[in-house]
């Protein structure tokens, strides 16, 4: 489990890296959150909170969420690798 999250950590702090770097600015105009956890668990908590935060920072016009618990993040960390979607505009 400790694994998993070190892995999210790392992609989320490439995505923002490489986000920082390719642009003139952070702002993204929606993410969708896979949540590795139930509702209302601690993954779900970080995860609206980021969403949040960021929305009421300006850096995002709109966040989405799905939980999708099982494995320990297993689920969720496998539907990621499997279904990575980039859209340039």
């Amino acid at each position: 489990m400790n694994n998993i999250k070190k892995i999210v950590s790392v992609l989320f702090s490439a995505i923002l890296i490489f986000s920082a770097t390719t642009t003139s600015s952070i702002a993204i105009d929606k993410i969708h959150f896979v949540i590795g956890g139930g509702a209302g668990g601690g993954w779900d908590g970080t995860a609206r909170g980021t969403g949040e935060a960021l929305t009421k920072a300006g850096m995002l016009k709109s966040a989405s969420f799905e939980n999708m618990s099982g494995g320990g993040g297993g689920k969720a960390l496998a539907f990621m690798i499997n279904t990575v979607v980039v859209e340039k505009h």
